[in-house]
């Protein structure tokens, strides 16, 4: 299988793999002049060859680049609820793989966990690092964004930004698969997922006024970690992506 590395950009004909990737490429998969390898890019993957390394750093040369593929052809935004432990990582790696295209941790009222601007910071760094590894891992064409952690407020405020705004809430709405019907032309779509003790009603009064829909996930209660992949899954099925 063909080696994929991410770059933040590519100019000309030539890509230079960062310290991290050139010693994977050269010390663990041991390459030599002449390997094939995949760098994407802003949306592109570039076909390339190793042709000489400067002071440890792969050097290839551009043979050919194409639209990405592994992307969704729509763009789900996740907005979830700060919770303990593991399961940040667990909703990242996965939904990742799921082809989320940014994750926004917010701190909502019931949230147990508290970042001070020093741990948002380290989190953020971190869970990007999460997103990197899994998008490689699931052969992405892009590497998911990680945003700061936001308020509450602050997530509600950017529902303007996207086609349709969606807010998982075990106390009532509409059923998920009805609201993607009812708007078929939606294709930039931000979910809104609560933290373990779930949203507020005030919370979801306050998305509803932003023009979020409250929806509904089925007639069982799910984990804060289960409910925003099977949410996305959904959509994504709903929206042809699965088949």
């Amino acid at each position: 299988m063909t080696p994929r590395f991410f770059l933040e950009r590519v100019e000309g004909d030539e890509v230079v793999l960062p310290r991290a990737d050139s010693h994977h490429l050269l010390r663990v998969l041991r390459a030599g002049p002449g390997t094939p390898f995949v760098v994407l890019s802003g949306g592109m993957a570039y076909d390339c060859v190793l042709h000489r390394v400067d002071d440890g750093l792969a050097r290839g040369r551009i043979r050919a680049a194409e639209p990405a593929a592994g992307e969704p052809a729509i763009r789900i935004t996740l907005f979830q609820g700060l919770a303990k432990g593991e399961k940040m990582e667990l909703v990242l790696q996965h939904g990742t793989e799921l082809g989320i295209a940014e994750f926004v941790a917010v701190a909502a009222a019931r949230s147990v966990v508290r970042l001070d601007e020093r741990k948002a910071a380290q989190r953020t760094e971190r869970w990007q690092r999460i997103a990197r590894e899994a998008a490689e891992q699931s052969r992405r064409g892009a590497v998911p964004t990680v945003a700061p952690p936001h308020t509450w407020k602050e997530a509600v405020a950017r529902i303007p930004e996207f086609d349709l705004a969606l807010v998982a809430w075990e106390g009532g709405g509409e059923p998920l698969r009805a609201a993607l019907e009812a708007r078929p032309e939606a294709r930039d779509i931000a979910v809104f997922i609560g933290p373990e003790g779930g949203l507020t009603a005030e919370e979801v009064e306050l998305a509803r006024q932003a023009g979020a829909v409250p929806v509904t996930l089925g007639p069982r209660i799910l984990r804060t970690e289960t409910a925003p992949l099977a949410a996305v899954a959904a959509i994504l099925y709903a929206r042809g992506e699965w088949g």
